[in-house]
Order: structure tokens, then sequence, then C-alpha cells
């Protein structure tokens, strides 16, 4: 699909730009914690499990509302001309 560029003004941009930095920053960050939440469950660790998907879960939460919402601004909100 190539480069799509947000076309809202003003400080709906610095909005966007905002949200958008702190979702990806977020989303290569929460990976590990997923990764060590799961195995922990997996393995029946479920004490351990529970002291880093404290952690986890907010920030999966996170990036994932920031994502539907960052794609309902670029793709709904302020559609490319």
């Amino acid at each position: 699909a190539g480069v799509t560029r947000f076309t809202g003004t003003g400080w709906v941009r610095t909005a966007y730009h905002v949200l958008l930095l702190s979702h990806t920053i977020l989303a290569v960050t929460v990976v590990p914690f997923v990764i060590v939440t799961l195995t922990r469950a997996l393995r029946g660790q479920f004490v351990r499990h529970r002291a880093i998907a404290r952690y986890a879960f907010p920030m999966w939460l996170y990036v994932s509302v920031t994502g539907v919402t960052v794609y309902f601004m670029l793709y709904h909100f302020y559609p490319s001309r």
C-alpha cells in the first residue's frame, strides 16, 4: 500500500503523532513481556505468571486500543485525498 500520510491539521495532527509514537514504542516493548507471561502460564507457573501479567496486560491493552485508534484516525477520520 505504500506510505500513507496523516492529513489532519492543528492539534489533531500533534495528538496523532504522540499517539503513534507511544503506540510504536510500547508495541516493541510489550513483546518480551507477552512471551514470558505466556510461557509461564503454559508451564503452570501461575504465581510468576501473575507477577509479570500485572504489567504486561495494561501495556498490551494500550497497544491494542491505540492501534485501532491510529488506524481509524488515519483511514476514516482524515482519509487521504
